[in-house]
């Protein structure tokens, strides 16, 4: 990608709500500010909200992290996403393990959060049932 359409892309993120914290400093996306978007979408998925909203002047993840660190976790999912699940503890762990998943790609820092094939893994460990992914298959499906 060229330096404008990088610089492009970079500032279009940060309008949206999925720019990582870092990529203010450093201006060149990678793919730990790739995993930290991802981890946006997740969330955004899980509570129903847009990232480009604040809420109490905190972006989504922080807004995320305060509600789990306040131990009021089942506030944080989207209405129609709990309506629309049984309320199974299967459920709600599934739920809970993708949070945590999510949380874990948007760590403020880069280095912590975790790989594209280490995603991939937790999720078919959150989802087992679902078949595994052949070679050269699409895996954004199985989210």
């Amino acid at each position: 990608m060229t330096a404008a359409a990088n610089s492009n892309v970079i500032a279009t993120a940060a309008a949206l709500g999925y720019r990582a914290p870092e990529l203010s400093k450093l201006k060149k996306a990678n793919t730990k500010s790739d995993i930290y978007s991802y981890g946006v979408i997740l969330l955004e998925i899980l509570t129903g909200k847009s990232p480009g909203e604040t809420r109490n002047g905190l972006d989504l993840p922080q807004w995320v992290a305060s509600i789990v660190k306040e131990e009021w976790t089942n506030e944080v999912f989207d209405s129609d996403l709990m309506r629309d699940k049984a309320s199974s503890s299967t459920v709600n762990d599934e739920l809970l393990n993708t949070l945590k998943l999510a949380l874990h790609c948007v760590d403020p820092t880069p280095s912590p959060r975790p790989e594209a094939h280490q995603i991939l893994q937790q999720l078919e460990e959150i989802r087992p049932e679902l078949p595994p992914v052949s070679p050269g298959e699409e895996s954004w499906h199985h989210v």
